[in-house]
């Protein structure tokens, strides 16, 4: 309570002397955050026919929050950034509950006008091979009804549409301009802090990573990336040191016509994963390569790509491969039902919602993943034991309100995981978005329409002691926002996941080596349906309601049917 009050006082006391410094120099002093207010009711209904004695089937949580960032400019090459978090429980009285914390902060500016820098905290990327955050499974492409939820996770996590990671250390990049033969040269790099040392047996751990890229033309780009994860010798104690080196080319090539215009964009590289004075370890050496071709015809709207690649087994870049998602959690609503109290595992619901599922930081080992949920690219596009080709149409023109994208991928492994046979992959996506209202003249409201579908197939044949493989998983989800008065939306919203057959998971051991395979099988449903309302104060302020049903089939495991109705009230501004 006292760390509290002191706190409050030292941000009083603060904000009054900025604000003195803000008045006499509008310039210098900036402010900006964000607050929000959310409220859940959850009410929980089992299909079973013995009474459930021990689960309370009424939840509320909640709770208020607000980030308040102060920029401070103490000269025209310089910016400060501090953002402060403080946040209470509902529930919490008193102080109790109330945490108050430093959410992020950061110095940046430019040194003699040709190099910036940035110390502190920062997102940061580069390529999808060397340093990228993927998107989260199932719940990225959601109608807006359930984006709302996913968007504070992100928000939170400070996932962001660039697909780069929050990292805390320094940056620094210039460029250099010529007169002839190549436009420009950037040279940007970075060093991050990914573990600390406990000054016993855990050394410090640092991502750092250089990019250098080649502009020739408006036709032609070409680059150089060089990331590694290694640990710090004589931090600590240990005299073993991981380090995961990464080096990989790019090339952009596109020339194009007032009709027409095509595409050439590849990357390929290589990787080295080894541990230094340690004799048990495995020295692994892989490569990737990846390309793609693609022509858009400017006319019809129509564009074509094609994409090849090749990713070895042993290939390992752990800035393109950690997860958002960390399956080892628990959801915190309804973490046990059943008069048993078994455990509930995680659902597209408490993924739109928990965020102790998700990751802050980069990890040096493949994580765990849900083949239920996505058993072809789990770890991204650099998801390692990967070989084949996808088609890509899209449908895209100016003057028509309606976008589309069809996607047909044919992968499989490169080596065999406990046979030499290969699993083989097919994945099927359509994705329509449309501004219904603009068919229409005299409806000047907007009426919002999405559809996403996704078909997804895993198969190899079985062999002597060695049962097939058979997995399939089939999402659909549509969406529709309307506008049915100036500011004030209707929501609604569904989305079902479908999953069933069968597969071998790997055991991994302390150095991601695969040692085990578990047998796995799934036959289950998830359903998730939404209506609401929101009312828009202004593009950075809205006020929703929603009520939101979802319902859990499971033929596999011994929790029985179950559903969750949710009522969600979130009230949220930025500034």
């Amino acid at each position: 309570m006292k760390r509290i009050i002191y706190s409050t006082l030292i941000l009083t006391n603060l904000l009054g002397i900025l604000n003195t410094i803000q008045a006499q120099d509008e310039k210098k002093i900036s402010f900006n955050g964000s607050a929000r207010s959310i409220f859940y009711g959850d009410k929980l209904t089992q299909d079973t026919s013995a009474i459930d004695t021990v689960t309370v089937p009424k939840l509320n949580s909640g709770h208020v929050l607000v980030d308040l960032g102060i920029n401070i400019r103490p000269n025209k090459s310089t910016e400060i950034l501090a953002m402060v978090r403080l946040r209470n429980d509902y529930g919490g009285f008193w102080g109790s509950g109330v945490t108050f914390d430093l959410r992020q902060m950061y110095v940046k500016g430019v040194i003699g006008g040709i190099v910036k820098y940035q110390l502190g905290d920062f997102n940061y990327r580069l390529t999808r091979y060397t340093l990228w955050n993927s998107d989260q499974e199932v719940i990225s492409n959601t109608p807006q009804a359930f984006q709302q939820q996913t968007d504070l996770i992100n928000y939170d996590h400070f996932y962001s549409a660039d697909h780069s990671w929050r990292q805390q250390g320094a940056s620094v990049g210039f460029g250099l301009v010529f007169n002839r033969f190549i436009q420009e040269l950037q040279v940007n790099a970075v060093t991050t802090r990914v573990k600390p040392s406990d000054f016993a047996q855990t050394s410090d751990r640092l991502f750092s990573g250089v990019n250098i890229q080649l502009v020739q033309s408006k036709y032609l780009e070409a680059g150089f990336n060089y990331v590694n994860m290694y640990d710090v010798p004589g931090t600590s104690k240990n005299t073993a040191g991981f380090q995961n080196p990464v080096y990989t080319g790019t090339l952009l090539a596109h020339y194009g016509t007032k009709n027409w215009e095509a595409k050439l964009d590849g990357e390929l590289g290589k990787s080295r994963t080894h541990f230094k004075n340690d004799l048990l370890a495995p020295d692994w050496k892989d490569r990737f390569m990846d390309g793609s071709v693609s022509i858009t015809q400017m006319r019809t709207g129509l564009a074509f790509t094609v994409n090849s690649k090749f990713v070895g087994a042993a290939f390992r870049s752990p800035g393109a491969q950690t997860k958002r998602l960390d399956y080892n959690g628990l959801p915190q609503a309804y973490q046990r039902i059943t008069s048993n109290q078994d455990l509930r595992q995680l659902t597209m619901l408490d993924l739109m919602r928990e965020s102790s599922f998700y990751n802050l930081q980069l990890r040096p080992y493949l994580m765990e993943f849900a083949p239920r949920y996505d058993n072809i690219s789990p770890y991204g596009d650099a998801t390692p034991n990967r070989q084949g080709f996808s088609l890509k149409l899209k449908y895209a023109k100016k003057d028509v309100p309606v976008t589309a994208e069809l996607t047909h991928s044919q992968l499989q492994e490169v080596r065999g995981e406990g046979t030499l046979t290969p699993r083989k992959f097919n994945r099927n996506t359509l994705t329509v978005d449309a501004r219904v209202n603009e068919f229409f003249k005299s409806w000047k409201k907007q009426i919002h329409f999405t559809l996403s579908y996704r078909d997804d197939q895993t198969a190899r044949a079985g062999e002597d002691l060695v049962k097939a493989v058979d997995l399939k998983t089939n999402c659909i989800a549509s969406g529709l926002e309307i506008e049915v008065l100036k500011g004030f939306d209707v929501l609604l919203g569904i989305q079902q996941l479908t999953y069933k057959g069968f597969d071998y998971t790997a055991v991994r051991n302390t150095y991601s080596e695969i040692f085990n395979f578990t047998e796995y099988a799934v036959d289950g449903q998830e359903t998730l349906q939404a209506i609401g309302a929101r009312y828009r104060f202004s593009e950075k302020t809205f006020l929703s309601a929603q009520l939101n049903q979802f319902h859990s089939k499971n033929a596999t495991s011994s929790l029985p049917d179950y559903s969750i109705k949710q009522f969600m009230l979130l009230f949220q501004m930025k500034f």
